[in-house]
């Protein structure tokens, strides 16, 4: 076969443009935004989604129309949002593409966020239910289950760790009290100096868990009580959580409520929240604000003892 019959049988496969946008985000992240994008390639074009959408098609009007439809349906304020902020990746990528020109995107970015109160949801868990739980750790009649999930609980509250962040910790993750996010959401890098209590349970674990510098932190356990190579999973650790919260009787919560829990703590302790914002890994504080599960008993007593004369 000659060259030239040979480059017309093998197909030339090019990038699309949303293979482009979703590949440059990080892996935390693409979960909840390919959902939105297939929301919005449905409202565009009924039976698409967001890998089959033309995204190098989308307008000013397109664009609005999502954010009309999505309001309709009832989307709280951040979702609606951060679909716009999706709508607006993808035409800037489809632009750097040269698939766009510039003053479609400029159209479609002159399309307004919405404006509201973005409704608060999760909570943030009493110390009273954080002692529960790990009191229903400490009950499993498996030694090995009893010191990781003391340490996961303790970890958890304690560091305001992402659920993704804390399966992805390794051994050499951990020293002398200070544990090393290497992968955190928008690939951020942040050192946590972790409390005493937090230390003391992560060196529990360690002493009869795994012990190679380049083994996750923390594993999984099988049946038998044996410990097993591989590294606990997000599944695996809300289903740890959720046996936890059944055995403990307290309400239900998310791994999410843990980071709530922690940023909540530290807000009551008077720590101040650029410095809150920074040990979460939030970019922005306004982040870190939706965050803030502080009750009325809080305001009520910070108004009470204002000084203003």
């Amino acid at each position: 076969m000659s060259r030239t019959s040979l480059r017309q049988v093998v197909p030339v496969v090019q990038t699309t443009v949303f293979d482009a946008y979703i590949g440059g985000l990080a892996p935390s992240g693409r979960r909840g935004i390919i959902s939105l994008l297939n929301r919005s390639a449905s409202i565009l074009k009924r039976g698409s989604g967001a890998d089959n959408y033309p995204w190098e098609q989308l307008n000013y009007a397109a664009v609005a129309k999502v954010r009309a439809a999505l309001l309709d349906d009832g989307y709280a304020v951040s979702s609606v949002n951060m679909a716009l902020s999706a709508l607006r990746g993808v035409a800037q990528t489809a632009f750097n593409l040269n698939c766009m020109d510039a003053e479609t995107l400029a159209r479609i970015r002159s399309v307004k966020r919405v404006s509201g109160d973005i409704q608060r949801k999760g909570r943030a868990l009493e110390k009273s239910e954080i002692r529960a739980l790990i009191q229903a750790a400490k009950q499993h009649p498996q030694l090995v289950r009893r010191c990781r999930d003391t340490a996961i609980v303790l970890t958890l509250c304690g560091t305001g760790l992402r659920a993704g962040e804390l399966v992805k910790l390794e051994h050499r993750d951990y020293d002398n009290g200070i544990l090393t996010v290497r992968q955190g959401k928008g690939r951020k890098y942040r050192e946590i100096h972790v409390a005493d209590a937090v230390a003391k349970a992560i060196r529990a674990w360690l002493k009869v868990g795994a012990d190679e510098a380049d083994s996750a932190l923390f594993n999984r356990i099988q049946r038998n009580g044996k410990v097993a190579s591989q590294p606990l999973t997000t599944t695996g650790l809300t289903g740890i959580l959720a046996e936890l919260q059944q055995t403990s009787g307290i309400a239900r919560f998310t791994p999410h409520d843990m980071r709530r829990t922690f940023i909540t703590r530290l807000l009551e302790q008077g720590v101040d929240i650029n410095t809150v914002r920074q040990l979460a890994g939030h970019s922005d504080i306004s982040t870190t604000t939706r965050y803030d599960c502080r009750g009325e008993s809080m305001k009520i007593s910070a108004s009470k003892r204002i000084r203003c004369f």
